[in-house]
């Protein structure tokens, strides 16, 4: 089943001390680019975010929101008594050796490099705070999944209904060869006589046979019509795939387009033109699809 590479999910946990929310959205790119927007103390997780999310998407760009907020009645940052009493001993020596009269300012100690700390939780409550993380992003991840898989199967639907009216036009196209080029032999032979009525010369089938066996060569599309219809089910054997198939599928979409446009410079037929333009917007729309399928 193939899958859309636009997806949605979140996941939240809430308690007496923490409220986190987790939110992952996934869009079209030709290749996997995961972009975390993540707190201060989380930015040491990216990578560990960024592992869990490969695991299930291959394909497309990726944005991890996380949102924190600490309900704990605690400090955010600490001061360090014995950074501040060793900052304070050697500024009052140096005062002492040069007789300088300034007032030590513990307004300046404090400004000193290890006075002011930012708090530190415990190990254990860390590892938690991880593990609890964890488990939204897999939990956001499922329902972003569930989403892609679903659009996915509207794709997949709209794909199969394209290429099956492109294969319906290869059977006319088959039913259609004959009878061009009984016309134009048709055609042919009128002409001629007509050209030929007020002249002496007169006008042979081998002639006729000649020049219209000329024009079945040059317009036949028969190999380019076998050859399209084999790419229709490659594109549908790859459309059952569970595998990621879009940049298969982008091969195959071009290959369907250069038969296509094979066959409508030899085609020298109206009725045919017109069918095959048909047909070309049909694996334009076909593309349009793919561009969003992982």
């Amino acid at each position: 089943m193939p899958k859309s590479m636009t997806g949605f999910g979140t996941a939240e946990y809430n308690d007496d001390e923490i409220s986190l929310r987790v939110e992952i959205r996934s869009e079209n790119s030709k290749f996997l680019k995961i972009i975390t927007r993540l707190p201060e103390q989380f930015q040491s997780f990216e990578s560990e975010f960024d592992r869990t999310i490969r695991k299930k998407i291959v394909r497309g760009s990726v944005v991890l929101s996380l949102n924190y907020k600490s309900l704990r009645q605690e400090n955010e940052f600490t001061l360090s008594t014995d950074k501040i009493k060793e900052y304070y001993h050697l500024i009052k020596g140096v005062k002492s050796e040069i007789n300088c009269a300034d007032e030590i300012s513990i307004n300046s100690i404090v400004l000193l490099p290890g006075v002011l700390q930012k708090s530190k939780g415990d190990e254990s409550s860390t590892e938690s705070l991880l593990n609890t993380c964890h488990t939204l992003i897999v939990e956001a991840l499922e329902k972003l999944m569930e989403m892609r898989i679903n659009e996915g199967s509207h794709i997949k639907k709209d794909i199969l209904q394209r290429k099956d009216f492109i294969l319906s036009m290869m059977d006319k196209f088959e039913e259609r060869l004959p009878v061009i080029i009984q016309e134009y032999a048709k055609r042919l032979h009128s002409r001629v006589k007509l050209l030929l009525s007020e002249t002496d010369v007169e006008l042979t089938d081998s002639n006729l046979c000649r020049e219209v066996a000329i024009f079945a060569e040059r317009s036949d599309i028969a190999e380019e019509i076998n050859r399209l219809k084999s790419h229709i089910n490659q594109l549908q054997e790859t459309m059952d795939s569970d595998e990621p198939i879009g940049r298969k599928l982008d091969f195959i979409i071009q290959e369907m387009f250069r038969e296509t446009n094979t066959m409508c410079s030899k085609a020298n037929d109206t009725i045919l033109l017109k069918d095959l333009i048909d047909i070309k917007m049909e694996i334009e729309k076909i593309r349009e699809q793919s561009f969003n399928i992982e």
